[in-house]
């Protein structure tokens, strides 16, 4: 017992272990600022748990913590950094090949993207607009068809449509009557994870279609780690 706990204290994860009435183990992690922790993990269990089930979950669960704990780090440092991401088709119109944007996360400029794509790169400013939204609109596109049935599974709900739009203020949208859902063309700057969170969150709408407590339980028992891509998205102002 007293090794896995001293394996998360060595890793500066502070634990907040607590047994509650509920049917299955949880886990919670967020960013802490209480030296030596820089996260603090949360776990609420069955009261009827044996305490040997209990550590054994808390070990089978350090590595991902571990991995948790590590992209809250690359968030903060993410934050430091202050990057401009695009979320209008108006912000197109300002750009050059040798203007820095983000493609899955990454930065590069819009020549070596084009680059990347395409076998004849000779675009002139006036194309950039168009050929960039198409750019992003297609990976989302795949994206939806290589993640769709995946999370319409662990939800435990299907969409009757989803497809790429070229969104303002939101990162997605959901018709709980038509149950159909729009994705933001412009989550193809951000890492993968944070396509895959909009999409849980969009499915998990329905199954309750407001952002109630119960809303987000659905959220994090799919996702246990969707606050690291939520406030991603939302330090991107979007």
């Amino acid at each position: 017992m007293q090794t896995v706990l001293t394996a998360y204290a060595e890793q500066g994860i502070k634990l907040a272990i607590e047994s509650k009435r509920v049917k299955h183990i949880n886990f919670r992690i967020k960013s802490i600022d209480e030296a030596p922790f820089t996260s603090l993990l949360s776990v609420s269990y069955p009261m009827r748990m044996p305490q040997h089930l209990l550590m054994q979950s808390l070990e089978h669960r350090l590595a991902w913590a571990i991995d948790c704990q590590q992209k809250q780090r690359k968030l903060k440092e993410l934050k430091a950094k202050k990057p401009a991401y695009i979320n209008d088709v108006k912000d197109l119109a300002n750009l050059t090949l040798e203007s820095n944007i983000y493609f899955e996360g990454q930065k590069m400029t819009v020549q070596a993207l084009f680059e990347r794509h395409f076998e004849n790169s000779d675009f002139s400013k006036t194309d950039i607009p168009r050929t960039l939204t198409s750019l992003y609109k297609a990976w989302l596109g795949q994206f939806i068809q290589n993640r769709q049935a995946f999370w319409q599974d662990k939800v435990g709900k299907s969409a009757s449509r989803i497809t790429p739009y070229t969104m303002k203020t939101r990162w997605g949208s959901c018709s709980t009557q038509a149950k159909t859902i729009r994705l933001s063309v412009w989550l193809a700057q951000f890492p993968p994870d944070c396509a895959d969170y909009v999409l849980v969150h969009e499915l998990c709408h329905l199954i309750e279609p407001n952002h109630s407590a119960r809303f987000w339980a659905q959220v994090a028992r799919v996702m246990p780690d969707y606050q690291l891509w939520h406030q991603q998205l939302k330090f991107g102002e979007l």
